[in-house]
């Protein structure tokens, strides 16, 4: 058993609105994924300005893609998940459509049963939800309650569980089964408990927030933790050495591929490492608030999302 935290501060809430919210400016849903990329290959917002792809690549409609020489690479249609190749020596436009030739050749779309998952769109959709927020003023809680995740996958190699810290006063009682798992008192933001092997299937937990030895809340509905079996995370662990193999340290796939399949705590840890080293990648950066939505880690939720709409307005978006 191993408790781990991670040191940013206190529990904020919001109260008083200074002015109305930041237009998201919303970049659209990705249509296409660029992937298996080899050689020179390069990507466009405009057609204009071309920076050199090394990993696979969420694209939006206007997006274009342009290989030299001894650049190749895939399109995996979003919706429909069939896949076109890109040859060597040529210029594509994404539409929201199709893919468009404007120089050399993109072979027709095929079936691939290789994609390790479904199509971003939904999930993209729903990230969008959550980039438009108001900026305030804040103040602490006056109210004891804790929101935890209702529904979260664990294994023996991602058994991490977290939620908000409510401030130095106070530890947190967690609870599996019946059984009880103390958390010392911390400042911490963000309580990280490695939770010891469970069988796999589901269970049962709660976390309580204690002040000495009394509890000063109690959530009235318990949440469930899906501990997955060994073959369940053999899959997982083939679906990220399939990922490393074809794009090689691809940190922002890698998260994806663990947030669909329901590990949101590694998924957030990948998406945090990616965007510290890939600061400009703001097209993507509603994932990483989604990811904190999705672990009710409310502060950094609103945090990550006005620093999105800071991004979009430095990017003329």
């Amino acid at each position: 058993m191993k408790t781990r935290l991670f040191k940013l501060g206190m529990l904020l809430v919001p109260s008083l609105c200074l002015g109305l919210s930041l237009d998201a400016f919303a970049a659209g849903t990705p249509v296409s994924m660029l992937t298996q990329v080899q050689g020179d290959v390069q990507v466009s917002k405009d057609g204009k300005e071309w920076k050199k792809v090394d990993r696979n690549k969420f694209l939006f409609a206007g997006y274009q893609v342009k290989t030299g020489a001894d650049g190749v690479g895939k399109l995996v249609n979003q919706t429909t998940n069939l896949t076109q190749e890109v040859a060597a020596n040529s210029v594509v436009e994404i539409t929201e459509a199709d893919v468009k030739a404007l120089s050399g050749k993109i072979s027709a779309p095929a079936q691939d049963s290789g994609n390790l998952v479904d199509g971003i769109g939904q999930r993209f959709d729903k990230a969008q939800r959550y980039t438009t927020v108001r900026r305030s003023v804040e103040k602490k809680a006056t109210e004891v309650k804790l929101d935890t995740v209702s529904e979260i996958t664990l294994s023996a190699a991602y058994p991490d569980l977290v939620w908000s810290g409510m401030g130095k006063e106070y530890s947190y009682r967690l609870v599996i089964d019946g059984k009880n798992h103390d958390i010392a008192a911390t400042d911490n933001e963000i309580i990280r408990f490695t939770v010891p092997a469970l069988s796999a299937g589901e269970h049962d937990y709660r976390v309580d927030v204690m002040q000495g030895s009394n509890a000063v809340y109690e959530p009235k509905k318990s949440g469930k933790i899906k501990w997955l079996s060994k073959d369940e995370e053999k899959q997982i662990a083939d679906g990220l050495a399939k990922i490393e193999k074809t794009s090689p340290g691809d940190t922002f796939f890698k998260a994806y591929f663990l947030d669909d399949k329901g590990l949101t705590v590694s998924a957030l840890d990948l998406y945090r490492k990616y965007f510290e080293s890939n600061a400009d990648d703001v097209d993507m950066y509603p994932m990483l608030i989604k990811a904190y939505n999705d672990l009710k880690l409310e502060k950094q939720k609103k945090e990550s999302a006005l620093k999105l709409q800071d991004m979009r307005k430095a990017a003329g978006g």
